[in-house]
Formats: C-alpha cells, structure tokens, sequence
C-alpha cells in the first residue's frame, strides 16, 4: 500500500536526485556530476556589505543571489562580484551562466553586463512584480 508522508527536505532531496542521476544515466549516457558551490563576501572594515553565490552543475553555473549594501552600490562592487561570479563558470568549464531578477532590482544591471532575458513571470513572486530569468553564454 503506498503512502505518503513528511520527510525532511535533505533526506528527500538526496532520494529525489538519486533517482534523477539514474534516470539521466539510462537516458543519455551521460553520467552525473555532483554541483560545486561559490560564495564570496565583501566586507568594509570588518562589515559585511554584500556578495554572490553561485552553483555550477554539469555546463551551467546559477548565481543564486548577488546583493550589495544599498550604501556601496554604483562603486563597481557588484560588477566586480558578478565578474568573480563569471570567472568561477569559466574554471567550471560552463557554457551557460544564469540568473533571475524582480523588475524593481537588477535587471538592467545584468543587461549591461551581457545578459539576455529568456523569460519571465508576471506577478511572482507577489502581485504587480515579474520576475526576470537571464542568461548568457559564455
């Protein structure tokens, strides 16, 4: 009798992408890769005032977040943050870097640094907001 019931998300993610990899591996021949993390912090005198974060998983790097400290923006700081982001998918050997944006943040920041929208979802994650999903290859 099947049934279902509440696992923690580390167990369940680890049973999910077990049956992922086996899936891709009977598939496409292709065998898995496991992600490798990046994650660097800026600080002023001690103070934490931003950083990026990024995954790299078989030929595509994801920044997951990239935020500076209202006070340091327009200085150059993310810029330098998104290029060390790049830098990390190069040693990946990505071909493709993603990432996603609210239109009221960064969208036209990641524009200018080469970025193409591919796509986008009106009201998400609230009403009146899109949310923006970028790449660029590389």
């Amino acid at each position: 009798m099947i049934e279902l019931k509440q696992l923690d998300i580390a167990t369940n993610e680890k049973k999910l992408i077990s049956f992922l990899e086996t899936h891709q591996l009977e598939l496409t021949a292709i065998p898995p890769q496991k992600p490798t993390d990046f994650s660097l912090a800026a600080y002023d005198d001690g103070t934490y005032i931003g950083g990026v974060t990024a995954n790299n998983w078989m030929n595509t790097t994801h920044v997951s977040l990239l935020a500076i400290d209202k006070n340091y923006r327009k200085h150059g700081l993310g810029s330098k943050l998104l290029l060390l982001a790049e830098q990390f998918a190069h040693e990946q050997q990505a071909e493709i870097i993603t990432i996603s944006t609210q239109d009221y943040q960064a969208k036209e920041f990641y524009e200018k640094h080469g970025y193409k929208v591919f796509g986008q979802l009106a009201d998400s994650p609230f009403k009146g907001t899109t949310k923006y999903y970028l790449e660029k290859r590389i």
